[in-house]
């Protein structure tokens, strides 16, 4: 059966797809869609009236596919009013929540969101919660799921939906890096400090102007990379898969950068050396080798 992932941000999309083994995340729907891709609605930021009819303009998209409503792993966004429009618009009878992402430390004990084992806030909506603190609990989750119920949750879930594809490698070709940081998260700050600290060359962080090549681009926050796709005319990326946890690559479709190599990150993800690592491994080299 088609099946969509519906995001509110594209870093979202991008890191559902990539742990669901969906491989492709549009920032627009596509004239011919494939059987299984990701979307993003844009909505991260928009109020419960502006989301919900976001929803309501894809209904056509929607029709006859299997859904799954990733939400963010620590609840930003309007996600309740679109969780509602989704019921009210499709044959859902009911919604099933959990945001758990145990590889990124968001857990779910008794109701109340965790963030690396600190109670953060209790999960206060009109549809069900499930507590999930490992991929078990997510594995079981997902198995007893029926079609009535629309899950809802974070890309944790998602792995345990969608059957495993193994997308073909990603390397990324001889030139510069883009780093790109729109995040004020503190996670994404201190992964630039560490990236600057290496003086790694051709590495160009928030240039102005790109270059006509690149060897490939790293984005953090989803409006940064979306943004970036949009200027450089893109529509999405494919053959998404992670490298890090919670850190997906993929190919650029269309525009300037057309088959050329991104990875997208969100604001809160990742160890304090994860820009750096992720292009070591998609240079296929050591740090110190970027030259």
């Amino acid at each position: 059966m088609p099946a969509l992932i519906l995001a509110d941000d594209f870093s979202g999309a991008c890191d559902a797809a990539a742990r669901g083994g969906v491989g492709t995340a549009y920032l627009v729907a596509p004239p011919e869609p494939p059987e299984v891709f990701a979307l993003t609605t844009e909505t991260r930021h928009a109020s419960d009236r502006e989301a919900r009819a976001a929803i309501r303009s894809l209904a056509a998209l929607l029709a006859g596919r299997r859904l799954y409503k990733k939400i963010d792993s620590t609840l930003r966004g309007p996600w309740i009013a679109e969780v509602d429009e989704l019921l009210t618009m499709t044959d859902y009878s009911q919604a099933l929540v959990c945001p758990a992402f145990p590889a990124q430390g968001r857990t779910i004990r008794e109701g109340v969101l965790c963030v690396n084992g600190e109670a953060v806030q209790r999960i206060e909506c009109p549809f069900e919660v499930r507590d999930a603190e490992t991929e078990e609990d997510l594995s079981r989750i997902a198995a007893g799921l029926c079609e009535s119920i629309l899950p809802v949750g974070s890309a944790g879930l998602a792995r345990h939906l969608f059957p495993p594809v193994e997308p073909a490698p990603l390397r990324a070709a001889p030139g510069e890096w883009l780093v790109l940081v729109g995040s004020e998260n503190p996670v994404s700050l201190a992964q630039l400090q560490v990236l600057r600290d290496a003086r790694l060359d051709r590495v160009r962080i928030n240039p102005e102007t790109y270059p006509e090549t690149i060897a490939g681009v790293f984005a953090t926050g989803g409006e940064t990379a979306a943004r970036f796709l949009r200027d450089s005319g893109a529509v999405g990326l494919a053959g998404l898969r992670e490298v890090l946890p919670g850190i997906p690559a993929g190919r650029i479709l269309g525009g300037r950068y057309n088959d050329g190599l991104m990875v997208v990150k969100a604001g809160g993800f990742g160890a304090p050396n994860a820009i750096l690592e992720a292009i070591r491994i998609q240079s296929n080299v050591r740090p110190n080798l970027i030259v």
